[in-house]
This record gives structure tokens, C-alpha cells and sequence, in this order.
């Protein structure tokens, strides 16, 4: 700092300038939707000290009036704080399952506890696998994860077979964890949702909804038995937030991958020419946020649908179908003769070609314009319930 300020009157040392160029690169990650979100956890000698197996749960290091009890006791605070930022925990150990879990529940000093965490796999196959398995159930990439483990031959196993989970470097004493996990700048996120503070809440419901499926004998069924619900209101003030995050981090189902700026979400709904509305779901479980967004346009007397936009915690339950039904309504309470809808490939919007492809919607032999004839409405999905909340253009639809 002394030689800064003799020569150029620089009045911060390298280190603050270090530290908000990271601070920036975090940012700048978070709003292009490059954030982490799963965060997956190791659990002998990460979680907690000791083998589990071999010495009990009534043994571990974890609280209690001991230098690394206590480390690894705060080590879980920070953890726990994470999932109120909108992380999502999960496990990977090599251990026996209900010997794990057991101690999850019975020690006293056990801060995290099963509901905390959204998905495990603790068994005795390669943790790798058990890694991409678990980011596949919860329809997560795995440049979504985070993997921390106290083992270095696990961590180099990880990071050499799932080269998109980040893997990073862990202390070997634990009184550095919590010191380590808070300067890491993966999960910085520019603003915090209702969804995002109730995510591992919805993940919960998730499961529930998984254990019905199975329950019943066919996809109908089960959709029936949902009971769902989609609410519709424009985008404004109250969902301006969370509708711009899901815009610009959503990339399976995801027509065109428009990414916008809150500022320039709100300039591009003042025309009125344009309109874009916020989808919430739900079902007899519970309500799984704000978790679809549909935009359009209209010009040269046709509807041009510009975003399409569906969270995969809900894609497959015919909300898809639900946005089709709201673009084509719209064009046709304004008398336009088309919906027309232009694919733009990318490398993960896979997805929502094929659900344009399985739709009953003209196309061309690229397989990269889609359109509806809106002399005849698009239909609703059976057994969905659709309500509006001042959307414009629109008509109130129960289907």
C-alpha cells in the first residue's frame, strides 16, 4: 500500500484489489446463471471426525467440549447457512446406509439433519457415479456441483471422471473448514428469491410427488391425482426478481436462451406490442414457486412467442403444454392469424425441441420455425387448473 500511495496516491493495497476482482468475476458468473447450486457432501472426517462404522455414533467428534468437535460443529452452521441462499445439500459417503443415517438423527450435536438434505447416496460404489446419479435425480447438471471431501484420492477421482463438478482443495486440519467453505465464490447469487430460501423445502415435495408416481399405473393417473394448478400474473415490480433469474440460469427448457437484465426486462414489457407473464405451479403437495415464463410479441399480424421458459423441477407435467395453450390464446384475443415459434439450438435446450417436436405444431424442414394456425384455439391439458392475475389480453381458463 505505501508504494501505491507514493506513486500514484493509491490508497488500496493488491490484496483489496484481488479480492473485488474476485468478488466481480463471482458476480459476474451469478448473473449469467454459472452459480452452484448443489452442494454434496462427504461425511466421515468431513462432516464429522471419526469413522462412523468403527467407533459409533456415540463416539464421533462433533461438539461437546473438544477443539475439533466444535470446528466441525460451526463447519455445519456454515453449511446450513448455505441452504438459506437457495443451495441444496446432498450426500456421498462410503458407508452403510442406516448406519450413516443413524447418526444423522441421533446425535445431539448433529446441527444438519436428514431433511436438510435433498438426496444421498451412501453406499460402497465409486462416489463418481453415486455424484452424476444424484444430479440426474434431481435434474441438476453437474456444472451445478460442488463436491467437498476430506479424502484427496476421492477428490482427484471426482474431479478426473466429472470434470464439470467443481472439486475444490480441502484443508487436512478441520479447524480450517469453515474458513475454507466461506471463501469459496461458487454460490454467490445477485439477489435471493422466495423460491430460492424454500428450495430444499421443494425438493422435499419433489420426493413426495416421485413416491405417488409409483403408486399409480400411468402417467395420466398420476397428473390427475396432482392436482395442478398454474397461476398467472404479469411480470412487475413484486416477481421482477425471481422472473429474471429464472430467465437468464434456465437452459433445457428454454426456446431461444435470452438472458436480460432486471432494467431490461422491464423495458422490453412497457410496449405494447409485447407481453410477458410468470407462471407459479402447484399441486396437492405443495407449490413448487415461481417456475415458468412466457413472453410474446406480436408483428406482422402474427404472435411471435420470444421466451419459453420452464424450471425442470416441473417439466413433463404438461405446464408445456399449458404455455402453448396461454401464447395462443393471447394472439387470439388480439385476431392474429398465427403463434409462431423460432428454435435457437443450443447445446442444452435439447428438451424443448423435443417437446415442439411431439406438439401438435406445424414446422419446416429445419425443424427450427414451429407455428399454430390460431383460426383454431391450442388446447388446454385435461385436468389442469389454470387462473389469471391481471394478465392482459388474456381470458380466465379452467381446464
Amino acid at each position: 500500500m505505501s508504494k501505491g500511495w507514493y506513486l500514484g496516491k493509491v490508497p488500496y493495497s493488491a490484496e483489496l484489489f484481488a479480492e473485488v476482482a474476485r468478488d466481480l468475476k463471482a458476480a459476474s458468473r451469478a448473473l449469467s446463471g454459472q452459480a452452484r447450486k448443489l452442494l454434496v457432501l462427504d461425511l466421515d472426517d468431513t462432516m464429522w471426525g471419526g469413522i462412523v462404522g468403527d467407533v459409533g455414533w456415540e463416539n464421533l467428534q462433533l461438539g461437546g467440549h473438544d477443539g475439533i468437535g466444535e470446528a466441525f460443529v460451526d463447519f455445519q452452521h456454515a453449511v446450513k447457512a448455505l441452504t438459506r441462499r437457495g443451495i441444496v445439500l446432498g450426500i456421498v459417503s462410503k458407508n452403510t446406509e442406516s448406519v450413516a443415517l443413524e447418526a444423522i438423527e441421533s446425535h445431539p450435536q448433529m446441527v444438519l439433519r436428514k431433511q436438510d438434505f435433498v438426496g444421498w447416496r451412501i453406499n460402497w460404489t465409486d462416489k463418481a457415479q453415486n455424484i452424476a446419479d444424484l444430479a440426474a435425480e434431481l435434474n441438476l447438471g453437474l456444472q451445478s456441483v460442488v463436491f467437498l471431501d476430506d479424502n484427496p484420492v476421492e477428490r482427484a477421482r471426482v474431479r478426473e471422471t466429472l470434470p464439470e463438478v467443481f472439486v475444490p482443495e480441502w484443508p487436512e486440519t478441520p479447524f480450517l473448514y469453515t474458513e475454507r467453505l466461506q471463501a469459496l465464490r461458487c454460490f454467490d447469487s445477485p439477489a435471493i428469491s422466495r423460491e430460492d430460501a424454500e428450495r430444499t423445502a421443494l425438493y422435499a415435495a419433489e420426493r413426495q410427488r416421485d413416491t405417488a408416481r409409483t403408486d399409480v399405473g400411468s402417467i395420466d393417473e398420476w397428473l390427475q391425482g396432482l392436482g395442478i394448478t398454474v397461476q398467472v400474473e404479469p411480470v412487475g415490480a413484486a416477481n421482477l426478481a425471481r422472473t429474471t433469474q429464472l430467465l437468464n440460469k434456465t437452459n433445457q427448457m428454454n426456446l431461444s436462451t435470452r438472458r436480460l437484465s432486471e432494467v431490461e426486462v422491464t423495458e422490453w414489457c412497457a410496449s405494447d406490442s409485447h407481453a410477458m407473464w410468470a407462471l407459479t405451479v402447484g399441486d396437492k403437495f405443495g407449490s413448487a414457486g415461481l417456475t415458468g415464463i412466457l413472453s410474446v410479441e406480436e408483428s406482422d399480424g402474427a404472435c411471435h412467442v420470444v421466451d419459453f421458459v420452464l424450471s425442470c423441477r416441473v417439466m413433463g407435467r404438461r405446464i408445456e403444454h399449458c404455455m402453448l395453450h396461454l401464447a395462443a390464446d393471447w394472439a387470439r384475443s388480439r385476431d392474429l392469424r398465427c403463434m409462431q415459434l423460432p428454435y435457437k439450438r443450443t447445446a442444452k435446450n435439447a428438451p424443448c425441441h423435443q417437446l415442439l417436436i411431439a406438439s401438435e405444431l406445424e414446422r419446416d424442414d429445419s425443424e427450427t420455425q414451429f407455428w399454430w394456425d390460431c383460426a383454431s384455439p391450442f388446447p388446454a391439458p385435461a385436468g389442469i387448473d389454470i387462473s389469471h392475475v391481471g394478465a392482459p389480453g388474456t381470458t380466465a381458463v379452467v381446464a
